[in-house]
């Protein structure tokens, strides 16, 4: 990953937002939101990926858990068709 760790990218995805960068174009990363019932308890967590050139949405996921919703994300094959593991060290990690 560029200008970052990709582990602690990954780590941070599950409560935090992230810009990166990937082939020129700009993406917003909407960490792991969890809705919860009123006793407190996780009902689902919501992951999604935006494609702010194209002003899109080109990934959401919703789980029961924030782990599935990472490992969902880690497997879909949105950054040019492969995985984020894959594709990670074309992958610049910014701050706006």
């Amino acid at each position: 990953m560029i200008d970052g760790n990709p582990k602690e990218f990954i780590d941070k995805l599950s409560y935090e937002d992230h810009y990166v960068i990937f082939q020129g174009k700009k993406f917003f990363l909407n960490g792991c939101q969890s809705k919860k019932d009123e006793n407190g308890n996780t009902i689902n967590v919501i992951l999604e990926v935006y494609d702010l050139a194209n002003n899109r949405t080109i990934f959401t996921v919703t789980k029961k858990s924030v782990f599935e919703c990472i490992k969902a994300f880690e497997e879909a094959r949105i950054w040019d068709n492969k995985s984020f593991w894959e594709a990670e060290s074309e992958i610049e990690w910014i701050d706006c």
